[in-house]
């Protein structure tokens, strides 16, 4: 009697599912028929962007080699096509820093900040846009309130901060003023870790007023 009542429970169940299945499957198929739709799409942009960042990374390889071997004509004409190609792409950036340190290197200061300035503008990435705001401020450092302005500009909470409180102690240090300079190494070296920063740091200090490193 038992193995009745559970094929009649077992009966109405599929009777049941059958029903909701009648009522819903337009949804269900639907539902999947999206979510591989939408998983191919992933999966195909994800092999778009790894096949664009190793086309913009072969790009920018060559972009450095030719700079390296003092091709500045080769390397500009290559990094024009790694900038159509890939706009905005980090590797285009990259390749703008390389520009700029070959014109810097050239005597070319207005045109080296205009490339750095172009960084600012374009990139997505704060970082990249503090270092670029850092080297703008490197180059200008002859002209403290020039150099001031480009500081001012990076992130509150820029990785570079330790760098850019070394650059105003230097400019400090330039102006005469002994105390600020080593305000500002001090500063930098509680944000410094480890390394060569921290290291010239302690180095700067020390000539001043002979600190002991902390």
């Amino acid at each position: 009697m038992q193995d009745i009542f559970e094929q009649v429970d077992e009966q109405l169940e599929a009777d049941r599912v059958h029903k909701w299945w009648l009522a819903n499957r337009q949804a269900v198929i639907a539902g999947f028929v999206f979510f591989f739709a939408a998983l191919f799409a992933y999966v195909g942009w994800q092999e778009y962007r790894v096949k664009q960042s190793q086309a913009a990374s072969e790009y920018f390889l060559v972009v450095q080699d030719l700079y390296g071997k003092g091709d500045q004509a080769g390397a500009e004409k290559q990094l024009q096509q790694l900038l159509q190609a890939h706009s905005g792409h980090a590797y285009s950036q990259f390749g703008l820093f390389l520009q700029a340190k070959a014109l810097a290197s050239s005597g070319k200061t207005a045109e080296a900040l205009a490339q750095l300035e172009r960084v600012v503008k374009e990139s997505e990435l704060p970082l990249l846009r503090d270092l670029a705001l850092l080297n703008a401020a490197y180059l200008s450092a002859g002209e403290a309130s020039k150099a001031e302005g480009y500081l001012s500009r990076m992130g509150g909470q820029s990785p570079f901060r330790a760098q850019a409180l070394e650059l105003r102690g230097v400019m400090a240090a330039q102006q005469g003023d002994a105390a600020a300079a080593a305000a500002r190494y001090r500063e930098a070296r509680a944000l410094a870790v480890e390394g060569s920063l921290r290291a010239r740091l302690e180095s700067r200090l020390e000539r001043m007023g002979g600190e002991e490193k902390r």
